[in-house]
């Protein structure tokens, strides 16, 4: 008796802990434009997890299918353009996502907001607007996502929509599990530069 009171006990001592919970994700595709809509619950304190995520060059250690993120000069007062380059595979079809965005961010008493917009001439999207929210929820942060993007490239129209939704539902899992490891690792003072 003795014996299993200890195990479970070790057991417990060396449980992982709770990873980013998904409470919804929808993906819809409706002509050549998808929606994603994703709002999940991350185990961390939010001023960690938009620390982590505002610095757009974690976005390669939050999801390792960005590839490469860049500063560009500033088209609007009050915002920022970043230059990303994300390798998509859908099935045996890999392509490279270049999009170049302008991103606002905002703050009120509840949290932070970034909101992204693709710019086209400069992107292989003919569209793309984003907008993420991460707000206090206790101890922990509630992330809610939304995007809509037309991909300027051939999608094989049978299995296509099918794929991309897929794929984009696991890069949105893999995103907020990513924003949850990194800014963990900054509450521990682990997080390198």
């Amino acid at each position: 008796m003795r014996r299993a009171a200890l195990l479970l006990l070790c057991g417990l001592a060396v449980a992982p802990v709770r990873a980013a919970t998904v409470d919804a994700l929808e993906v819809t595709h409706e002509d050549a434009r998808y929606r994603i809509e994703l709002r999940a619950r991350l185990d961390v304190p939010a001023a960690d997890a938009y620390a982590v995520f505002r610095d757009f060059r974690n976005l390669p250690r939050i999801n390792d299918a960005v590839e490469d993120v860049e500063a560009q000069a500033p088209a609007a007062a009050g915002g920022e353009r970043w230059r990303t380059t994300v390798r998509v595979c859908i099935s045996f079809f890999c392509t490279r996502l270049h999009q170049v965005q302008d991103v606002r961010d905002a703050a009120d008493a509840q949290g932070w907001r970034l909101d992204a917009t693709v710019i086209p001439a400069l992107s292989n999207l003919r569209y793309g607007l984003a907008a993420w929210r991460l707000d206090r929820c206790d101890a922990q942060t509630c992330l809610w996502f939304q995007a809509e993007l037309e991909p300027d490239f051939w999608v094989p129209p049978l299995l296509g929509p099918w794929m991309i939704e897929r794929t984009m539902r696991r890069q949105a899992q893999a995103t907020a599990q990513g924003i949850e490891r990194l800014a963990r690792e900054r509450g521990q003072g682990t997080l390198s530069p």
